[in-house]
């Protein structure tokens, strides 16, 4: 994102401010229900675009030491992120080569992943480095051919990303860039690179993944959903929404863009007078607060089951040893999920009605146009 884009953003939200609007789109949309309790379309979307698209599987600083590995487990199964002694990153299957045991659990630093049941052991690059018994027992086995099996992943923006379909040999970064088309220049903008990782919260949520990811696209309910929480400090139902390329923007301005300092310049900052969502299909949210960026993951578990996970990152220069800070982080950590759990809660009131047959459809309205793109977006992706 360049200054132009943040000054003609900051515009716009003044403008929806002083009209008391949001971005509207065309027309009000109905809706089928099965779309968020088909078990057939949820198997197709975890195979055309959760196993298909470029997705982010953790930030880079969760794998920050050399030799650091995470498991992160995905629709694609239990993965192993490593950064090797070289500072290369990797994104590997988390399981053996022998019999296919899991290798490792949570995070941590080592120079070898060695397996629990009959200890083959791999170095952070992903080579085999020893087989227990190997003249003997597997003469004919080569090390060289029996590595980690690798996915193409790549570092990029601050985070770790892994590219699914991307073909043999083809470059990887050009594949990333091509996936988030417009949203690079905002990606840059963010400087996640600058950030570090401070708490995460996980749970795992009875609804649809489809009904959560929505709720960050508009603003339409902040002033009842939220009303104990944020709502005091947000127009409700005025916000900047942009689709851009298959992703979404969402500049929800706070209350301080109406004060007289804010009006006299259209030369302000997103981070000082809004909250700003960036919607990375398939599956990542990124709320841009005033310091900190809350990274959301959607893992889908079945049609009507979601584990969410919800990480603040704070700038790389804060002092947790400071027991001031680390309550100010701390409490902008809570504040976060608090919110959250608000809009996770109304998800799953709304999954439970749409699987008791209680609606034939449900309705969109023209300021709620993000959200019929966004389910007509995965329409076309599945319909490849």
């Amino acid at each position: 994102m360049n200054t132009d884009i943040e000054k003609l953003l900051i515009k716009n939200a003044k403008q929806n401010v002083a009209n008391k609007t949001t971005s509207l789109g065309d027309i009000e949309v109905r809706s089928d229900t099965n779309r968020y309790t088909s078990q057939s379309r949820f198997n197709d979307e975890l195979k055309k675009v959760f196993n298909s698209l470029p997705t982010i599987v953790a930030h880079a600083s969760e794998v920050g030491e050399l030799d650091s590995y995470k498991e992160v487990k995905t629709t694609m199964g239990s993965l192993i992120v490593s950064r090797d002694s070289n500072n290369l990153v990797h994104v590997f299957r988390n399981a053996c080569r022998h019999r296919g045991a899991k290798l490792v659990e949570g995070s941590g630093c080592s120079k070898q992943f060695v397996c629990p049941y009959h200890a083959w052991s791999y170095t952070t690059d992903g080579a085999l480095n020893n087989i227990p018994g190997h003249q003997h027992c597997f003469p004919n086995t080569n090390k060289s051919d029996n590595g980690l099996i690798a996915l193409p992943s790549i570092e990029m923006y601050g985070f770790i990303w892994v590219c699914p379909s991307a073909a043999e040999n083809e470059d990887i970064k050009a594949h990333l860039t091509g996936h988030l088309a417009g949203m690079n220049a905002h990606l840059e903008w963010l400087k996640a690179d600058e950030l570090t990782h401070f708490k995460r919260f996980t749970k795992v949520w009875k609804g649809n993944w489809k009904l959560f990811s929505e709720g960050g696209l508009e603003t339409y309910h902040f002033a009842f959903a939220h009303k104990e929480t944020i709502a005091p400090f947000f127009y409700n139902n005025v916000a900047v929404i942009d689709k851009v390329d298959m992703h979404y923007r969402v500049v929800m301005p706070t209350k301080n863009l109406s004060s007289e300092e804010a009006q006299a310049t259209d030369d302000l900052s997103l981070h000082d007078y809004s909250h700003t969502l960036f919607m990375l299909l398939p599956n990542t949210a990124l709320l841009i607060q005033k310091e900190h960026v809350e990274f959301i993951n959607f893992r889908p578990l079945s049609a009507g089951e979601t584990e969410i996970t919800i990480t603040t990152l704070i700038p790389k220069s804060a002092d947790l040893n400071d027991i001031n800070q680390l309550r100010h982080w701390q409490k902008n950590h809570d504040i976060t999920n608090t919110t959250l759990n608000e809009d996770w809660a109304l998800g799953e009131s709304i999954q439970s009605s749409l699987e008791s047959g209680a609606l034939p459809y449900i309705q969109y309205g023209k300021n709620e146009w993000a959200l019929h793109a966004f389910n007509e977006e995965l329409n076309t992706l599945l319909s490849v």
